[in-house]
């Protein structure tokens, strides 16, 4: 397949091209391309690079699903691996699909059912710390909140493990590797680690900390010091069904440390964008808290209450249609591909880059697109919808192997929230939306929680 034209883009400056305004505006910046060079554009990062964008629904099925050996995670892949190794995410080719394969068995249904009773504790730790707490008429950062959950689920889902116990190691080298991951991922030409910048040794102290714990829990499980009926278990028992072997500790700690890191993250910064959605459309949170009492009342939520949360997952769902956690995807061409004519070359100085948050905002697939409008997942209004207009959790085989659990978890808790909280943001805050590797609120959200039920 061939092209012959190059797609049309800003001519930006000499120099940089547009990465100023990329860096300065990243968003707005792409959708205004899209909406003045059509569903194909291109953009110069710096003086040589450039950056092919795809927003039509078909040319993000021909990267990501039906000609996906075309393509390389490339660059930003090779990026990630310097925190993450050669996990799910980062890993290529026959590689990663071993460690899918023998991933993929942990994440089946009636694997992740007995997890929901860690899901449905720490919602219950959370709460209780939020009721014993010093001033409870100062705001909260819900985003905050929802990153300490999330990371004590991870932790006891992958490990039957608290970190948590260890937070004064733990935190701190989780913000310096991901703040080091992100400046690495967006940065024109990353300083090679080996470097002694006082960032890289950062770092590189941060990554050995985060090893350490995980090579630990490794060698407890190995030794049967520890137990559990956890990811671990189940990735330390798959096996490949060519050769008979299982994962090594190396593999073993990259595959947990994506999880746990890229779980966490991105499922804390969904539920942060959430709670701030519901605190600006009450109408839609006395709706979902009216369908939470019905199906649950005052017993403990269960697996099987999940599907019939329905209008809280549309929440859920309209909330990553704003707001995508994983906000862009990119791939590199192996070979020479084309789309509508224009030209894609097997060239590592181009990029092709799909942006979920972009995709979502097309009028012709989301009328009124700014507004927050649960309503649209329902299954009238789905049904025509071309499927790759919905990106959130990836498409194609490298899509979220964790989708399911990720679903469950932020259903789950804001089940528990909603019957016991009605959550209304601080007067004057407003949401402002942080792009690096996961679409964050910027600065926080900070809330003022108001009982519903006396303590």
């Amino acid at each position: 397949m061939t092209g012959t034209r190059e797609a049309p883009g800003p001519r930006g400056h000499w120099f940089w091209g547009s990465l100023r305004e990329r860096r300065s505006e990243s968003l707005p910046f792409l959708l205004r391309m899209h909406r003045e060079y059509g569903d194909v554009a291109q953009w110069r990062m710096g003086p040589v690079n450039r950056v092919l964008s795809l927003v039509n629904p078909e040319h993000v099925k021909h990267v990501l699903v039906e000609h996906v050996g075309r393509y390389t995670k490339g660059v930003g892949a090779q990026r990630l691996s310097a925190m993450l190794g050669n996990g799910l995410l980062t890993s290529e080719g026959d590689f990663w699909k071993r460690q899918r394969r023998l991933a993929q068995p942990a994440f089946h249904l009636e694997r992740l059912v007995p997890l929901v009773r860690v899901m449905e504790e720490e919602g219950r730790y959370m709460l209780e710390r939020w009721r014993t707490r010093p001033d409870p008429s100062a705001p909260l950062d819900l985003a905050q909140e929802m990153a300490r959950t999330t990371l004590s689920i991870a932790s006891r889902a992958l490990f039957s493990t608290q970190v948590m116990d260890e937070a004064d190691r733990v935190l701190p080298a989780l913000t310096v590797a991901q703040q080091e991951v992100n400046g690495r991922v967006l940065s024109l030409l990353p300083l090679p680690l080996g470097l002694p910048t006082p960032g890289n040794r950062a770092f590189v102290r941060a990554r050995q900390t985060l090893d350490a714990v995980v090579f630990d829990i490794i060698a407890r499980r190995r030794s049967g010091e520890t137990r559990g009926q956890d990811l671990l278990a189940m990735l330390m028992e798959a096996r490949d069904a060519d050769t008979g072997e299982g994962m090594t500790d190396g593999q073993l700690r990259d595959e947990l440390m994506t999880l746990f890191i890229a779980g966490y993250e991105t499922t804390a910064n969904a539920l942060a964008w959430t709670w701030s959605l519901l605190s600006e459309h009450p109408e839609v949170e006395e709706q979902a808290r009216a369908e939470v009492a019905q199906v649950l009342g005052e017993r403990v939520p269960t697996a099987e209450d999940v599907p019939r949360l329905r209008y809280l997952s549309q929440v859920l769902e309209e909330s990553m249609r704003l707001h995508p956690p994983a906000w862009v995807m990119v791939r590199q061409a192996l070979e020479e591909d084309a789309l509508d004519g224009f030209r894609i070359p097997a060239s590592p100085r181009l990029i092709v880059a799909i942006s979920p948050w972009v995709i979502h905002r097309q009028p012709s697939l989301w009328p009124e697109p700014e507004r927050f409008n649960p309503e649209r997942f329902s299954p009238e209004r789905s049904a025509g919808r071309p499927r790759l207009a919905y990106l959130p959790f990836g498409a194609g085989q490298r899509h979220c192997i964790g989708q399911r659990f990720a679903m469950m978890e932020m259903v789950l808790l804001l089940a528990q929230v909603l019957r016991r909280y009605r959550l209304r943001r601080v007067p004057g805050w407003r949401a402002e939306q942080e792009p690096l590797v996961a679409l964050r609120p910027k600065g926080g959200v900070p809330m003022h929680l108001e009982p519903l039920t006396s303590p």
